[in-house]
């Protein structure tokens, strides 16, 4: 099953694409916390971010009509 209709079959309804400029903000943002809280795992923040920029990320419509960022 594909996760879009996953996402649907949730009540999840995709409202448009995040723009480059906040999706490599919210990169940078969770690479630096998760090399910050981990440090016994010495997670490298700029290959973190290089990861975490690639995905596709989106803003979506939730059931009980909160709107929040989710990544596919």
């Amino acid at each position: 099953m594909g996760i879009k209709r996953i996402l649907k079959k949730e009540g999840i309804e995709i409202v448009n694409k995040l723009d480059t400029l906040t999706v490599n903000t919210l990169a940078k943002n969770i690479a630096n916390t998760l090399s910050a809280t981990f440090p016994t795992l010495k997670l490298n923040s700029n290959n973190l971010f290089i990861h975490i920029s690639r995905l596709n990320m989106y803003f979506a419509k939730l059931p009980n009509r909160n709107f929040c960022k989710i990544l596919l």
